[in-house]
Parts: structure tokens; sequence; C-alpha cells
């Protein structure tokens, strides 16, 4: 692993230099307001070649996010390459959940306009959930949809919370009570119940303190009558188990437990990233 800071970045890297260039290759990134990660993988192999986790100093708007991520293609050569496939992310909450049973594409807007500001540029899109018969609707950074779209022409790009939620659910096993997931990023973080291989609550909650972080996952589990003491809780992202925030978690809540990523090729911080493996 090497770390490098440039500026208000500082990147993490991570990569296998026993590579051909001639390879069938597939990119795969993931964009917040807080930074942008990403990883290069040997399709026929599944290796992963590259993997590199850009953090921004402060958290940026979505204007501002396109100088960053223009700054880091031009700073990465990489990324200009050839693939056979580009997958992207798009982790925000500027997204709602949807029964597939009422799910209308004809009314994406109506879904949105709640709890999310909409502007007239924005794109709406969405994923299906299809193990839980439920839809994320969302609106991905138009600006950075278009800049990929130059680079490389046609991708694909999912939600967060639909990738988080893929993951939980495909892997849980058929448990009597719930149990909670939470996903850390720098200043939010997403936090998903499961009972029995079903969804129970998915949300994402901004935080500027581990006070903050204790406050909302507490609520939630009062809200759902989920006794702190008894409710397996399982961390990933952002967080170890040295850090102020765990040992917080750790004192009011017994069964909080760090999970890793599948591969050492993607640290834990990128949980989400990892599941496009």
């Amino acid at each position: 692993m090497i770390q490098t800071e440039t500026g208000r970045r500082v990147t993490v890297q991570m990569t296998n230099n026993n590579q051909s260039h001639t390879i069938s290759k597939k990119l795969s990134i993931q964009v917040c307001l807080d930074g942008l990660s990403f990883f290069t993988q040997n399709i026929a192999s599944k290796e992963v070649i590259t993997y590199k986790a850009i953090t921004f100093e402060q958290k940026v708007d979505p204007a501002s996010l396109l100088q960053e991520v223009t700054t880091i293609f031009n700073t990465h050569p990489e990324l200009k390459e050839s693939y056979t496939k580009v997958e992207v992310i798009y982790s925000n909450q500027l997204f709602t959940l949807v029964p597939k049973a009422v799910f209308d594409p004809e009314k994406l807007t109506d879904y949105l306009k709640f709890n999310t500001k909409i502007l007239a540029t924005d794109f709406i899109a969405y994923d299906s959930i299809e193990t839980q018969d439920i839809i994320t609707v969302y609106i991905p950074y138009t600006n950075i949809n278009n800049f990929f779209f130059d680079i490389f022409g046609a991708f694909e790009y999912y939600h967060g919370m639909s990738l988080f939620i893929k993951e939980i659910v495909e892997k849980e096993v058929q448990q009597e009570t719930s149990r909670v997931h939470i996903h850390i990023h720098k200043n939010s973080f997403d936090l998903v119940v499961t009972h029995k291989k079903k969804l129970q609550l998915a949300n994402t909650f901004d935080f500027y303190s581990k006070e903050d972080f204790m406050y909302y996952t507490l609520f939630t589990l009062e809200q759902l009558e989920l006794n702190p003491d008894t409710t397996e809780v399982f961390l990933t992202g952002a967080i170890q188990k040295e850090d102020p925030l765990f040992e917080l978690a750790y004192t009011y809540i017994r069964n909080v437990e760090i999970k890793e990523t599948p591969t050492s090729s993607i640290p834990t911080t990128d949980y989400i990233l990892s599941t496009l493996l």
C-alpha cells in the first residue's frame, strides 16, 4: 500500500505489477462528495490490478465535484485506458426506496420530491433490488455522468445503497432477530436493518462527530424496538477498532463487529465498492 498527499487530497494506492497490458479489464469507480475510489480488475482471473482511494479534505458540492473528478482523471492516467467494462457507483443521499408493487417509471419525480431538492437539470434513475421487490429511485450526478460518457462511452451505474442492500441480503442468514448493518463514509453513514433476509429499514444520515453517529444509531434501534444489548450490529467503511467512534459504539452496543471485505485487495473502507468484484 502506498499513501501520498497532494494538496487537498490523500491517495491510498495498491498495485499489482505482474499484469499484462493486453488483458481484458474492468474499471469500477465509486463517486462521493467527499472522495472517489476505484479499482481495475482482470475480467478473466478476477484479480484486482490496481486500487486507489482519493479523499477530499472537505465535502464538496456537485459542481465542485466535477472539478475534483477531472483533476483525478488528469493525474491518474490508468483511468483513461481502454476497458471492456466500466461500472460507476453513486453514493449520496439523493434516493428513496419504493415497493415494486406500486412503482411507476413515469412518476420518478414524485417519489423524490418530498425528501430531495430536484433541479430542472437533474436526471432521475432507478435500480431494481429483485430479492426484496424494491426499487431504488435516485439522482446520479448528471455532470459526472456526462464526463464519464465523454471518456468511456456506454457504462453501467448504480446507487451505493442498492449494492449495500443486495450484498447484505445475499449473505444474510436466517435469523429470528433483526440485524443492523452500517457503512460509514467520511461525513455520513448508511444504515440498513434486516430480519430473516428481508429489509426492514434503509436510510442515510449525515454526522460530524462520534456523538452524532451514536445518536442516530441508537434512535433507530429505539424506534424499531431493538435492544442495543442484544442486537447484532455490523460496521463497514471508514472505521477501525482503534477509532474513538468504535470505542463509543462498543460502549452502548454490546454485539458490534467490523466486517472485512472479501479480499485484501480492497480495504474495508471501500466495502460497497468491493461488491463489484
